[in-house]
């Protein structure tokens, strides 16, 4: 199975974006990580959905409107996953990087 970095997106601003997903019969315990290279502070937003979502429910968000500011990271670990969850994230500004690390059983 699959370990390391995972995933990795740059989304268009204020659009909900497929981060990650798990494959299917496999399980995933993995961090977010979020780098700003923008000039100015950004909300993100980040959520665990199941296999059959195209965006994000805030019903579902672990992270709803949090700012990171310019030229800062942030790090959201021990999401455990199941088959086939999804990772969705969302920022207000472009040029954010989200990268998804960790492994699959």
């Amino acid at each position: 199975m699959a370990n390391g970095r995972l995933a990795a997106v740059t989304p268009t601003l204020n659009t909900d974006t497929l981060l990650y997903q798990v494959p299917a019969s496999s399980t995933a315990s993995v961090a977010v990580i979020v780098c700003n290279t923008n000039t100015s502070t950004s909300n993100i937003r980040l959520s665990i959905e199941n296999s059959s979502a195209s965006g994000i429910a805030v019903t579902n968000c672990f992270e709803y409107d949090t700012g990171i500011v310019p030229y800062s990271s942030f790090e959201r670990g021990g999401l455990v996953l199941g088959s086939q969850q999804k990772i969705f994230c969302r920022s207000s500004v472009s040029s954010v990087n989200f990268i998804v690390v960790g492994y699959e059983d």
